[in-house]
């Protein structure tokens, strides 16, 4: 389980079981098209210790992404896909205690939230599957026929 403090609110996100990954998986790479390519910079971006010129062009090019996203899939796809990201996150209540996020019931008032957020839960749900795609990859084509 991963924590952070996003926009003024504490998120935590575990993993979801590997069937719902998959399919999450397969709706954002219909949507995000050519540029799913992108989206592993974009979330290792994310990782400690990133300088602040790679987290800016992992930024501009998170926003590239979105523009094509809004670009390939209707309005209410696209919002279906977002909340359904966000909706893995839970979020800190004034109680103390974690409820599952909503993407109108939280981010309403705090629409700033909802691409960092969602960029999070990509992060921790999809950050092992990206890089052992792309280590997967380069291992193919350094293996020898």
């Amino acid at each position: 389980m991963a924590e952070a403090k996003i926009k003024g609110m504490e998120i935590k996100v575990d993993r979801p079981l590997a069937t719902e990954a998959l399919k999450l998986h397969a709706r954002l790479m219909k949507a995000a098209g050519g540029l799913a390519e992108k989206l592993p910079s974009i979330l290792a971006s994310r990782r400690p210790g990133v300088s602040e010129e790679d987290k800016a062009k992992a930024e501009a090019e998170a926003l590239t992404a979105i523009t094509g996203i809004f670009n390939s899939v209707s309005p209410d796809e696209y919002a279906r896909l977002v909340g359904d990201i966000v909706g893995l996150a839970k979020i800190k209540g004034p109680s103390g205690q974690y409820d599952q996020a909503d993407l109108d019931g939280d981010f309403s008032a705090n629409l700033g939230a909802i691409i960092p957020v969602a960029v999070f839960v990509l992060k921790e749900v999809f950050g092992d599957f990206f890089s052992g795609a792309l280590a997967s990859g380069s291992r193919g084509t350094t293996a020898k026929g």
